[in-house]
C-alpha cells in the first residue's frame, strides 16, 4: 500500500479535479438542455417587436395636470411610442414619452414649464455645457453635451409657454423631425 492512497480527496492530483469537473459540465449541460428552457444561437440578436403604448391618453391626462402648455408632437410614419412616464425636471412633474424609430434610433421627449437653463440643470442631473445652436422652423435649438461619454447629449427648444428637452440615440434628421412635430403641434391646454 502506497502512502499515497491513503490522503483525503482533497490532496488527491489536479488531473481528479479536472475529469471531476468535466463529468459534472457534461451532466450540468445535458439536463439543462434536455429542459429545453436554454437555446444556442451563435450570431447577431434578432430585433424583435417593439411595445407600443398608447401615449395620446397618457398625455391628454398629463396635459390636464400641468401648468405649462403640452403638446403631442405627431410622429413620422413608421415611429413607434414605447414609452410614457412623468418624470421631474428641477424637482416639477414633466411627461415624457419614448420613440422607436424607423431606423431602429431611440428618442425620448421631455416637456417641462422650467427656464431653457433649469430643465437643463434639472433634467438628470448630469452636468451638460451649451454647445451650439442652429435654426430649425424658424426657432432656436440649443445643443447641451457633455465631457462624460456615458451621458447623451439634449437638445432644447424654448417654445415660449414651453420647453421641449429631447434627447437619446438617433440620426439628426430624426431629431429634427421629432423638434418639428413639437413645433408644429398646438398646446392640448392652455396654462
Amino acid at each position: 500500500m502506497r502512502v499515497a492512497d491513503n490522503r483525503p480527496r482533497i490532496f488527491q492530483g489536479s488531473r481528479d479535479i479536472v475529469l471531476s469537473l468535466i463529468v459534472t459540465g457534461i451532466v450540468m449541460v445535458g439536463a439543462v438542455g434536455f429542459t429545453g428552457m436554454c437555446t444556442y444561437n451563435p450570431g447577431a440578436p434578432e430585433q424583435g417587436q417593439v411595445p407600443e403604448i398608447d401615449a395620446s391618453t397618457f398625455i391628454s391626462m398629463e396635459a390636464r395636470g400641468m401648468d405649462f402648455a403640452v403638446r403631442e408632437p405627431v410622429t413620422p410614419e413608421g415611429w413607434v411610442t414605447n414609452s410614457a412616464r412623468r418624470a421631474v425636471v428641477d424637482d416639477t412633474p414633466a411627461p415624457v414619452i419614448g420613440y422607436v424609430t424607423t431606423d431602429s434610433g431611440f428618442l425620448q421627449l421631455t416637456q417641462t414649464g422650467e427656464t431653457v437653463q433649469d430643465a437643463v440643470e434639472g433634467y438628470d442631473g448630469r452636468w451638460r455645457d451649451f454647445s451650439e445652436s442652429y435654426d430649425l422652423q424658424g426657432r432656436t435649438v440649443e445643443i447641451y453635451t457633455s465631457r462624460e461619454k456615458e451621458v447623451r447629449d439634449l437638445r432644447v427648444l424654448d417654445l415660449g409657454d414651453a420647453r421641449i428637452l429631447v434627447s437619446g440615440a438617433a440620426t439628426d434628421e430624426e431629431f429634427n423631425e421629432l423638434l418639428s412635430a413639437a413645433i408644429d403641434a398646438d398646446p392640448l391646454t392652455s396654462p
